[in-house]
Protein backbone atom coordinates (compact mmCIF):
# COMPACT_ATOMS: atom_id res chain seq x y z
CA UNK A 1 0.00 0.00 0.00
CA UNK A 2 2.79 2.41 0.94
CA UNK A 3 4.61 1.66 -2.33
CA UNK A 4 1.44 2.50 -4.28
CA UNK A 5 1.13 5.83 -2.45
CA UNK A 6 4.78 6.62 -3.14
CA UNK A 7 4.22 5.81 -6.81
CA UNK A 8 1.17 8.07 -7.03
CA UNK A 9 3.07 10.93 -5.40
CA UNK A 10 6.07 10.37 -7.69
CA UNK A 11 8.45 9.69 -4.82
CA UNK A 12 11.31 7.28 -5.48
CA UNK A 13 11.24 4.14 -3.39
CA UNK A 14 14.26 3.52 -1.16
CA UNK A 15 16.58 0.87 -2.57
CA UNK A 16 18.54 -1.49 -0.36
CA UNK A 17 22.23 -2.11 -1.04
CA UNK A 18 21.45 -5.60 -2.36
CA UNK A 19 18.96 -4.17 -4.90
CA UNK A 20 21.02 -1.15 -5.98
CA UNK A 21 22.57 -1.38 -9.45
CA UNK A 22 26.16 -2.54 -9.35
CA UNK A 23 28.93 -0.35 -10.71
CA UNK A 24 31.09 -1.60 -13.59
CA UNK A 25 34.24 -3.48 -12.58
CA UNK A 26 37.54 -1.63 -12.34
CA UNK A 27 40.18 -2.28 -14.97
CA UNK A 28 42.44 -5.27 -14.30
CA UNK A 29 45.83 -6.17 -15.77
CA UNK A 30 44.56 -9.74 -16.09
CA UNK A 31 41.09 -11.08 -15.29
CA UNK A 32 40.83 -14.82 -14.63
CA UNK A 33 37.28 -16.14 -14.81
CA UNK A 34 36.37 -19.41 -13.06
CA UNK A 35 33.52 -21.85 -13.40
CA UNK A 36 31.08 -21.68 -10.46
CA UNK A 37 32.43 -23.59 -7.44
CA UNK A 38 35.78 -24.21 -9.22
CA UNK A 39 39.19 -23.02 -8.08
CA UNK A 40 41.51 -24.42 -10.74
CA UNK A 41 42.84 -22.10 -13.44
CA UNK A 42 41.69 -23.02 -16.97
CA UNK A 43 44.35 -23.63 -19.63
CA UNK A 44 43.63 -20.45 -21.61
CA UNK A 45 43.83 -18.34 -18.43
CA UNK A 46 47.02 -20.16 -17.42
CA UNK A 47 48.64 -19.22 -20.73
CA UNK A 48 47.64 -15.58 -20.24
CA UNK A 49 49.05 -15.61 -16.69
CA UNK A 50 52.33 -17.19 -17.86
CA UNK A 51 52.80 -14.46 -20.49
CA UNK A 52 51.93 -11.79 -17.93
CA UNK A 53 54.35 -13.25 -15.35
CA UNK A 54 57.21 -13.34 -17.83
CA UNK A 55 56.65 -9.66 -18.61
CA UNK A 56 55.96 -8.53 -15.04
CA UNK A 57 59.08 -10.09 -13.48
CA UNK A 58 61.14 -7.55 -15.44
CA UNK A 59 59.15 -4.64 -13.96
CA UNK A 60 59.02 -3.05 -10.53
CA UNK A 61 56.00 -2.88 -8.29
CA UNK A 62 53.68 -5.26 -6.52
CA UNK A 63 50.51 -7.07 -7.51
CA UNK A 64 47.18 -7.40 -5.78
CA UNK A 65 44.98 -10.40 -6.48
CA UNK A 66 41.33 -9.47 -5.80
CA UNK A 67 39.38 -12.73 -5.68
CA UNK A 68 35.59 -13.02 -5.88
CA UNK A 69 33.19 -15.94 -5.46
CA UNK A 70 29.43 -15.97 -5.24
CA UNK A 71 26.62 -13.51 -5.74
CA UNK A 72 26.97 -9.77 -5.08
CA UNK A 73 27.67 -8.78 -1.47
CA UNK A 74 28.06 -12.41 -0.29
CA UNK A 75 30.60 -12.26 2.55
CA UNK A 76 29.86 -15.73 3.87
CA UNK A 77 32.70 -17.96 4.99
CA UNK A 78 32.15 -20.32 2.03
CA UNK A 79 32.35 -17.50 -0.52
CA UNK A 80 35.52 -16.09 1.03
CA UNK A 81 37.14 -19.55 1.24
CA UNK A 82 36.44 -20.25 -2.43
CA UNK A 83 37.74 -16.80 -3.34
CA UNK A 84 40.93 -17.51 -1.39
CA UNK A 85 41.42 -20.87 -3.15
CA UNK A 86 41.10 -19.08 -6.50
CA UNK A 87 43.56 -16.35 -5.54
CA UNK A 88 46.08 -18.92 -4.35
CA UNK A 89 45.71 -20.85 -7.64
CA UNK A 90 46.47 -17.68 -9.61
CA UNK A 91 49.33 -16.83 -7.25
CA UNK A 92 50.80 -20.32 -7.72
CA UNK A 93 50.89 -19.85 -11.52
CA UNK A 94 52.52 -16.42 -11.21
CA UNK A 95 55.15 -17.61 -8.71
CA UNK A 96 55.97 -20.73 -10.70
CA UNK A 97 56.64 -18.45 -13.68
CA UNK A 98 59.07 -16.07 -12.03
CA UNK A 99 57.10 -13.50 -10.01
CA UNK A 100 58.42 -13.39 -6.44
CA UNK A 101 55.79 -14.31 -3.84
CA UNK A 102 56.70 -11.22 -1.77
CA UNK A 103 55.42 -9.06 -4.64
CA UNK A 104 51.90 -10.52 -4.52
CA UNK A 105 49.19 -9.39 -2.10
CA UNK A 106 46.07 -11.61 -1.91
CA UNK A 107 42.54 -10.37 -1.05
CA UNK A 108 39.71 -12.89 -0.81
CA UNK A 109 36.58 -10.74 -0.98
CA UNK A 110 33.73 -13.22 -1.36
CA UNK A 111 30.83 -11.96 -3.50
CA UNK A 112 31.34 -9.20 -6.03
CA UNK A 113 30.57 -5.57 -5.38
CA UNK A 114 30.40 -4.63 -9.07
CA UNK A 115 28.79 -5.88 -12.27
CA UNK A 116 31.79 -7.94 -13.38
CA UNK A 117 31.84 -11.74 -13.48
CA UNK A 118 30.93 -13.22 -10.08
CA UNK A 119 33.59 -15.93 -10.19
CA UNK A 120 36.90 -14.25 -10.95
CA UNK A 121 40.32 -13.07 -9.81
CA UNK A 122 41.48 -9.62 -10.92
CA UNK A 123 45.23 -9.06 -11.10
CA UNK A 124 45.95 -5.39 -10.40
CA UNK A 125 48.86 -3.22 -9.40
CA UNK A 126 48.99 -3.06 -5.61
CA UNK A 127 47.58 0.23 -4.44
CA UNK A 128 46.14 0.97 -7.88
Amino acid sequence: MLAAIWLILGIALPVSAAEAPLSPPQQALVRVVFDPDASSVKQTAREELVAFAEDFQRRSGRLELRAYAGPPHDTSSNARRLALKRALSVRRVLVSNGVKAERIHVRALGGTSDSGPQDRVDVKLFGG
